[in-house]
């Protein structure tokens, strides 16, 4: 097995002893595991985006996703929402969306707290993972909710045009 492409064919052997530093609390010879790569999600610029035909501001992170705080998302949208600080989740009023499972659901691993949006229902399944990050303008004991714009517009049936991104209404809403 190689490792690398044209690398060594012994990479099964240099996986187990990767492995066996790990465990021992050595460095892997190369190897990194989730611990090692602590850095949190950086947004690397902003801009805007056109959303219900009126401009909304937008982060845009190192692997070009465009980012929102899920408030604004929601007000634009006209979608009553409810803090619960203790869960932190956004409770929102939408009875029109059924939550999808997403194969690239936001992890720990970005580095920020993570939020949760769920309906305003008991034990309602969670529509959506975003992060809780501090803005420019605020500190970091008032981070935000901010999610990504493409899965709000996905989970809450807003169509969506590309190139440039415009979100547009909300189907069925």
């Amino acid at each position: 097995m190689q490792l690398k492409r044209n690398g060594a064919t012994d990479g099964g052997e240099q996986l187990r002893a990767g492995i066996q530093a790990l465990m021992r609390g050595e460095p892997s010879a190369g190897f990194t595991t989730r611990a090692d790569k602590l850095e949190p999600l950086l947004f690397r610029g902003q801009t805007t985006i056109k959303a219900r035909g009126d401009d909304l501001p937008v982060q845009i992170d190192a692997n070009g996703t465009s980012w929102a705080l899920a408030a604004d998302l929601l007000a634009r949208y006209d979608i009553p929402y409810v803090w619960d600080t203790s869960l932190q989740r956004l409770l929102v009023g939408a009875l029109d969306v059924a939550p999808t499972y997403r194969a690239d659901a936001i992890q720990a691993d970005v580095g920020w707290a993570l939020f949760e949006m769920s309906l305003q229902t008991g034990n309602a399944p969670v529509i959506l993972t975003g992060i809780m990050r501090p803005t420019i303008d605020r500190p970091v004991q008032t981070a935000r909710a901010w999610c990504r714009v493409v899965e709000f517009a996905e989970e809450f049936g807003v169509s969506i045009a590309y190139n440039p991104l415009v979100l547009g209404e909300r189907r069925g809403g």
